[in-house]
């Protein structure tokens, strides 16, 4: 029987240390279902303009949502795209994926992230002794990012 890389990898890794699969263009619903067999400590990381610049298409986010995996955002390198910003790459996602709400989005985007970086008891959330920069998203519309949407510092 024929596998492709995630079939084939999988098997391989420790369960040892958390594992970040990023771009996960190639991904289906059967990767994901083949993972769930074993007892790893898996993070999926979305970096849709870079998956936009490279491929010119991007991972079927919504196959992730809900299968119990901390979702990640990046925004792989300037070899790859245009900009390293984490609110372009919420923008993209939520233009392609309107079901994604921006709060998802956040989330993927600072708890998360985060947790993959073993940092989550400082960083990520808003609460009482943790130190994290505390961002705000202008522009939006409702809800929702546009692509007016900007973002500044606060602290």
């Amino acid at each position: 029987m024929a596998r492709n890389s995630i079939q084939s990898i999988i098997p391989l890794l420790t369960n040892k240390q958390d594992i970040l699969l990023v771009h996960n263009t190639c991904t289906n619903l059967k990767d994901i279902y083949f993972i769930k067999r074993f007892d790893h400590r898996i993070h999926w990381c979305f970096c849709p303009n870079a998956n936009l610049y490279i491929e010119h298409r991007l991972p079927k986010i919504e196959l992730f949502i809900g299968q119990g995996y901390n979702i990640t955002l990046g925004t792989d390198s300037l070899a790859s795209n245009n900009k390293l910003c984490i609110l372009s790459e919420m923008r993209t996602i939520q233009r392609k994926f309107p079901l994604i709400s921006t709060a998802m989005l956040i989330e993927w985007g600072t708890r998360n992230g985060a947790k993959y970086l073993g940092i989550d008891d400082e960083k990520g959330t808003l609460e009482v002794g943790k130190t994290p920069g505390l961002n705000l998203i202008t522009g939006l519309d409702g809800l929702m990012l546009t692509p007016e949407s900007k973002v500044r510092k606060l602290v």
